[in-house]
């Protein structure tokens, strides 16, 4: 009896296929498919605001701005005397003086 019913079961699944046609696209469905996901694409890949000109200009504007301000700080400085005497033997406050340190506060 069961087997019956699984038969007449799988028989109606067979013949509901019998009925079945396939698919249609409309026309001219995956030329357009294809263009639409290319475009995608191509939009996803270029960077929105990298490519523009106003973008370029404004980069390129402060990268210029920055070096001229790092140049005009760098030469108003005064140059630091760094060299040492032959004379003299390299000492603890020779070596501070060398880097900006304060000697005398290390020892205190």
């Amino acid at each position: 009896m069961e087997n019956r019913d699984r038969e007449n079961r799988i028989d109606r699944i067979l013949t509901s296929i019998d009925g079945l046609e396939k698919a249609a696209a409309p026309d001219f469905f995956y030329t357009r498919l294809t263009g639409r996901m290319q475009r995608e694409l191509d939009q996803k890949r270029r960077p929105f605001f990298v490519l523009r000109p106003a973008f370029a200009t404004a980069a390129l504007s402060i990268v210029l701005i920055i070096n001229v301000i790092f140049l005009t700080q760098w030469n108003s400085q005064p140059a630091k005397d760094t060299s040492t005497q032959p004379n003299k033997p390299a000492t603890i406050e020779s070596f501070a003086k060398a880097y900006d340190l304060d000697a005398s506060s290390l020892y205190e």
